[in-house]
């Protein structure tokens, strides 16, 4: 017999299980998400005295475009965000996102691995279109990254796209780098991107195409990043980021209380 669903309705599940996708609006607040916005900016404004473990990427300015004073050091990446208080923490633990993958995925969810992807203002996207499974192998791809979109984003303001259904052929041809989808293999007409806005979260299965998109505005736009698996599937990729593997639902229930 199927577990009943704990958040999601039956069209959201097969929604996901269709398209690989799922985007669930509003799944913040707008208090919960001044204060994420304002713990966020503490995080990218003061990266001195942090975990060494906790490791940033900085984007050099674009004359054009200059410099968000929301983001006052142009960071446009941090591995291990969850490293950083206890605010952090309860982020990628949060009941609310690992209740949408018992629905999705089964009883048994671990944590994979935990990353902020920042959009400077003039950022271009160099990475192309993509899965994450080439770089986070399993015995199964049982894995799913939750999104959490800290500010608008739409076409040129850094949104993500995405592939419907392309999950369903597996592993992708791959290009001369390895990682990206090989020229060629996607078709810009079946892309469709997520327009968001604060608090939306959008889930993605770990072999669908997706995209970042670019940042040709003047304020910095910013993304949360925890991607989740079941305890079932392998690592064959060597996780070495913070809490990967850590327990945090056994049958359907969770297990991990908020600090």
């Amino acid at each position: 017999m199927t577990a009943p669903l704990k958040t999601l309705t039956p069209n959201q599940k097969t929604f996901f299980d269709d398209n690989g996708y799922l985007f669930l609006p509003g799944l913040y607040n707008e208090a919960e998400m001044e204060e994420m916005r304002a713990q966020f900016h503490d995080l990218i404004a003061n990266t001195e005295g942090r975990p060494k473990s906790l490791r940033y990427s900085f984007m050099d300015p674009d004359p054009e475009f200059g410099i968000d004073p929301y983001n006052p050091k142009n960071v446009r990446g941090i591995m291990d965000q969850t490293l950083a208080n206890d605010y952090w923490f309860n982020n990628f633990t949060d009941p609310r996102v690992v209740n949408v993958l018992i629905d999705l995925f089964g009883p048994n969810i671990d944590f994979h691995n935990g990353k902020v992807r920042s959009n400077p203002p003039g950022f271009v996207n160099t990475q192309s279109w993509h899965q994450d499974w080439p770089y986070e192998r399993h015995t199964t791809p049982d894995l799913a990254a939750a999104i959490v979109y800290l500010d608008d984003t739409d076409v040129d303001q850094g949104a993500t796209s995405v592939i419907p259904g392309s999950h369903k052929r597996g592993e992708w041809k791959r290009g001369e780098d390895s990682h990206t989808v090989a020229e060629g293999e996607v078709d810009e007409s079946q892309t469709v991107t997520v327009q968001t806005r604060p608090g939306d979260v959008l889930f993605i299965h770990v072999q669908v195409v997706h995209a970042a998109g670019h940042n040709y505005t003047k304020q910095s736009r910013h993304k949360l990043i925890n991607e989740y698996k079941t305890h079932e599937t392998v690592d064959l990729w060597g996780n070495k980021c913070a809490f990967a593997g850590l327990p945090l639902a056994r049958n359907g229930k969770i297990v991990l209380p908020q600090i």
